[in-house]
């Protein structure tokens, strides 16, 4: 079977379960019920049975959580397993953001044990140990007794010379955020470095996409820590990723230099998204005038975050309308999985806590 071939098919059976997700009631249906339970039943007959299964036989909501967690790593090795060589690498490069996301878990569990001192013996049960792209000791990780022992766990991989360049004091002084950061930085490097695998019209699919979530998460980390948490200029510029339109344009370089009290993201969004313009101005300008407590204001960064998550939405499902014989339908069907599980995440959890139906809806946006 020839590329175009390939991509044909699994282009084909990706469109179906695509179809199959977006006419699923299965969200509605759990928000509208009363309890956990409930919200189980209506998982029965669905491809998420096996997550309902494990609850019958444990109780145990970490336990599905980590049983939605291996199906979407499943999702991307079968998709990589129908494709060409190119393709598939690329496919599971995209899948090592599963990785870099478990791998950042791992190291707060350390992080937890020996720096925090607290027992770390339950939560380390649901990490993921299995190989997911490379090859990383995670038990030995999590039981390291010092950061050397944390560098050794991932020896061989790219993430070595990444956690290499910190130490135990650093840590110690100023927590993960930085490594987190480093760990984040450097996938997204290797990302868009990996793009030269793909035939020149893939990449000018995905490198659209990419570039447009570069903006958003920019446009995020830039009101979230340098309005919201005032971060110093210097550690602000390290929150955003050098690649997409906001990254050195000049509100953006106005908007990290400015006082730290006196910050205003209006101009930066003004730019970039006219659309939220008249929003910001308004919780810049309640912020100031005192009005607006820490939980308000939080609150209200968390409303900006959901419209700049739903921008990206549209993004993902503009992809379906791309030619078939592309990347694209394996980037919307990636998008839409991780957020229908992200989805079942937040209502499994909101019942399981008893949250109220607007609290849930409002996490699900």
């Amino acid at each position: 079977m020839d590329a175009s071939s390939r991509y044909g098919f699994i282009n084909a059976k990706l469109r179906a379960r695509i179809g199959l997700m977006r006419e699923s009631h299965l969200l509605q249906d759990m928000e509208k019920t009363s309890n956990l339970v409930d919200a189980v039943s209506c998982m029965r007959d669905t491809g998420f049975a096996k997550v309902a299964k494990v609850y019958d036989e444990t109780g145990d909501l970490q336990e599905m959580e980590y049983v939605l967690l291996t199906g979407e790593i499943g999702s991307y090795q079968e998709v990589a397993a129908a494709l060409d060589a190119k393709p598939a690498a690329f496919v599971m490069q995209l899948l090592g953001k599963i990785e870099e996301d478990n791998l950042k878990n791992a190291i707060r569990l350390w992080f937890s044990s020996i720096v925090r001192l607290h027992s770390i013996r339950y939560r380390s049960e649901y990490l993921c140990k299995m190989k997911i792209v490379n090859d990383i000791n995670w038990n030995a990780l999590i039981n390291a007794t010092d950061w050397k022992g944390v560098v050794a766990s991932v020896k061989g991989t790219f993430y070595e010379p990444i956690l290499s360049s910190f130490t135990q004091d650093k840590i110690h002084q100023f927590g993960l955020f930085d490594v987190e950061t480093a760990i984040d930085e450097g996938w997204y490097a290797r990302l868009m470095a990996s793009l030269d695998l793909l035939p020149r019209e893939d990449q000018e699919v995905a490198r659209k996409i990419f570039l447009s979530d570069f903006d958003l998460k920019n446009l995020l980390n830039l009101i979230r820590f340098g309005w919201y948490y005032r971060m110093d200029a210097k550690r602000l510029r390290t929150t955003i990723f050098p690649w997409g339109r906001l990254y050195g344009s000049k509100e953006v370089d106005a908007y990290i230099a400015s006082p730290v009290d006196s910050r205003d993201p209006g101009m930066m969004v003004k730019r970039f998204y006219p659309q939220l313009s008249d929003e910001i101005q308004k919780v810049v300008g309640e912020s100031k005038e005192g009005l607006h407590s820490e939980e308000a204001m939080a609150r209200e960064t968390l409303r900006l975050e959901r419209y700049l998550q739903n921008v990206r939405s549209k993004e993902y499902h503009q992809l379906l309308s791309m030619n078939p014989f592309t990347i694209a339908v394996p980037l919307a069907y990636f998008y839409l999985y991780r957020d229908m599980d992200a989805s079942i995440r937040a209502i499994l959890n909101g019942k399981y806590y008893g949250y109220c139906d607007e609290d849930i809806r409002g996490v699900l946006g």
